[in-house]
């Protein structure tokens, strides 16, 4: 990065920050995190991905300290949502969704799709899910969230 012919954005430091968590480079991402959040200080996607890194290293007071940050600078990370067109007619969805009028059947379809999956050999990824509870928790949570990133 200090080789670049011109300064690196927001967008170049994000790109370390994303390849700090994959290749599992805290101090490194620490560094990148740093330099975003001079550039970008209302960027809640860094502000998330950085919060990943610490949980992904188990550092689970660093990524308490990240969401109070973010709380104190008033930064917020907007809900993720689906979106499904069936038969002309967009649908939309999010996390835990129960308003939609075909919430029940919708749910019970994913629940015999894990069933047929597993039987297959899938094996949830839990350790893509970047929250301190155990094991059956985080592959509930995968179960009705695709938001997971890169492994």
């Amino acid at each position: 990065m200090n080789d670049m012919p011109c300064e690196p954005d927001a967008a170049t430091w994000g790109a370390l920050l994303r390849a700090s968590r994959i290749h599992e480079n805290t101090e490194l991402g620490e560094k990148a995190a740093e330099m975003i959040f001079r550039l970008e200080p209302w960027n809640a996607g860094m502000y998330v991905l950085r919060s990943n890194l610490y949980a992904a290293s188990g550092r689970w007071r660093d990524v308490s300290k990240m969401r109070l940050k973010m709380r104190d600078t008033c930064v917020r990370k907007m809900s993720g949502y689906s979106r499904v067109e069936v038969q002309n007619q967009i649908h939309l969805f999010s996390v835990g969704d129960i308003m939609h009028l075909d919430s029940k059947r919708i749910y019970a379809f994913l629940e015999e799709l894990e069933l047929l999956m597993k039987r297959e050999g899938y094996v949830s990824a839990t350790k893509l899910i970047m929250h301190d509870v155990d094991e059956e928790e985080k592959a509930h949570m995968l179960k009705y969230h695709s938001e997971i990133g890169p492994a």
